[in-house]
């Protein structure tokens, strides 16, 4: 029986309880509402409990199961380890057991992209938050909204390589939903209007929400960001970096980038032989400065994304020269007098500016997840980055061993990424395997995924390099399914510390550049040169690499 004071269940054995919510949210500027009713709103929900109802248990499970399988099963991890473990018992066993430290790996792994279909399907108006979805309280940390100085980032880190592309989509959507706010922000922070007939600009910055908010936040301090705003748009440009879809790109992706490069042009000043912005600051700590490397980097990815784009739509020719004299401009990385990557231009010395070992490691964006530095070109600025990498430790809070996971296998450095999971496991992952920052926010969870697949795979310096920072005691394993940039599928097995066999499915053709450092393979019987091997790929063709 039902009443106002709860449900009362007597003589019962088994108890299935059908639940639905709603709102009457809507992500348009300035009302945000669907404008219904509070009656039509109620019949609405009522309407979904009621044909699920109808279906009945089995019918729904059925359901449930077919609709996640289509995604979750797309990939397939196996690292050697002992199955039939109770996720407590990996945890309690880790530090003296291989077989379960590899089996804790793989579970966590597969649960960092169960938590992205959880929490950002194709179809949702919103993507996945601090929290996922999945708030504590009425009253959630961080009001559990989207932060732009990494959180919302990370979030999105594996979608692409981990085979969920349409899982991006409420991202894309949120921040085109930004645009028009964002430009209001843009006008009375900077100063900066249209002419007639141009936008002027769009602007937000570290703290974002549902409802508009593209000002700086509950504190200026570490509210202000405005590279916040070409950071997220590089993982909007990632969607069609991995699937090469140029509606998506020419519809929504292109016109975000166009402006937002515009309006930096209009923003930036020449200071010391390169172009910079100002005032500055390297989340979430430093001096306030003309210029760092924080800015300057993703500033150098937002024109070279832009620039791609315009090639890859045939179009704004002009633009293209004009952005790419700006990137020349901005000379990013300088390495200072203990070998490090600078984070600000007037810093010498390791630690003169900045709190020592901070989480954060915004200086080395250009690393990861942006290209600015590229190994096989500048192997300078790799080796300077260990140095700072080195110098903000391993030691952290959840989130941020996520984004040190990335970072190492970036370098190549498997053996060091495995200590940091191992970090992870002790001090950054509760019992349930929900990433610790207190109380909980997600996007650790996702850092951990995409790591793993920089670990096996990446695809950034056009390219797609195999088993790039394998750990040692990762001897024997496989994982299938996996995604490269120009849309390439791929099973990778090895053994004995070495690739075996590779599987690379063309989804759209184009050409396909191999790489793999240890030594060379054989394609269709054409073998590799000094590990590299280019083939021209036909749509929907399969290549089978061995060595």
């Amino acid at each position: 029986t039902a009443s106002e004071k709860g449900i009362k269940i007597s003589d019962a054995t088994e108890l299935t309880i059908i639940f639905s919510a709603d709102t009457d949210y809507m992500d348009t500027y300035p009302v945000y509402r669907t404008g219904e009713s509070a009656d039509e709103l109620y019949n609405r929900v009522e309407e979904v409990v009621s044909l699920a109802t109808q279906k009945g248990f089995d019918t729904l499970l059925k359901a449930h199961k077919a609709d996640f399988s289509k995604i979750m099963g797309r990939v397939a991890i196996n690292l050697d380890g002992e199955d039939n473990i109770p996720a407590d018992k990996l945890l309690y066993g880790y530090s003296n057991n291989s077989s379960y430290r590899k089996k804790a790996a793989e579970l966590l792994y597969q649960y960092g992209r169960y938590m992205t279909v959880s929490s950002s399907r194709e179809d949702d108006i919103l993507p996945s938050n601090l929290q996922g979805i999945w708030n504590v309280s009425n009253n959630p940390k961080w009001a559990s909204d989207f932060h732009t100085n990494v959180n919302l980032q990370m979030n999105y880190w594996p979608v692409f390589n981990g085979n969920m592309a349409e899982c991006s989509k409420p991202l894309i959507r949120y921040i085109k939903s930004m645009v028009v706010p964002g430009r209001i922000t843009a006008k009375y922070y900077t100063g900066i209007e249209s002419k007639e007939g141009e936008q002027n600009g769009f602007l937000f910055h570290t703290q974002c929400t549902p409802f508009g908010w593209t000002c700086p936040g509950w504190n200026f301090d570490w509210g202000w960001s405005p590279a916040a705003m070409p950071w997220i748009l590089h993982n909007c440009y990632e969607h069609y970096e991995y699937t090469l879809d140029k509606e998506i790109l020419a519809d929504d992706i292109y016109p975000m980038l166009k402006e937002c490069a515009e309006y930096f042009s209009k923003l930036m000043v020449e200071k010391d032989d390169r172009l910079v912005t100002y005032p500055c600051y390297s989340p979430e700590h430093g001096p306030r400065t003309m210029g760092n490397t924080y800015e300057q980097a993703l500033l150098w990815q937002l024109y070279d994304d832009s620039i791609k784009s315009a090639i890859a739509l045939g179009i704004d020719n002009e633009l293209v020269a004009k952005w790419q004299d700006i990137q020349n401009r901005l000379n990013v990385y300088e390495i200072g007098e203990d070998g490090q990557i600078k984070e600000w231009y007037h810093e010498k010395k390791l630690g003169e500016f900045g709190q020592f070992h901070h989480r954060h490691m915004s200086h080395l964006l250009g690393l990861f997840p942006c290209n600015v530095m590229n190994k096989f070109q500048n192997p300078e600025l790799i080796d300077a980055s260990i140095v700072s990498m080195n110098h903000r430790t391993d030691k952290s809070t959840g989130w941020s061993m996520g984004q040190k996971i990335n970072t190492w296998a970036r370098v190549g450095d498997g053996d060091r990424v495995l200590k940091i999971i191992g970090d992870l496991f002790k001090n950054g992952i509760y019992p349930n395997f929900f990433d610790y920052h207190p109380p909980f926010q997600i996007d650790g969870n996702f850092g951990f995924t995409s790591g793993v697949n920089e670990m096996l795979m990446q695809s950034n310096y056009g390219c797609i390099e195999l088993l790039p920072a394998l750990p040692t005691e990762w001897e024997k394993g496989s994982i299938n399914g996996i995604v490269a940039r120009g849309n390439f599928t791929l099973d990778i097995e090895w053994e004995s510390n070495k690739l075996k066999l590779a599987k690379i499915t063309s989804n759209a053709g184009g050409k396909c550049k191999l790489y793999y450092a240890k030594g060379d393979f054989i394609i269709d019987g054409v073998e590799s040169q000094n590990g590299v091997l280019e083939l021209d790929t036909q749509k929907g063709q399969t290549y089978i690499l061995y060595v």
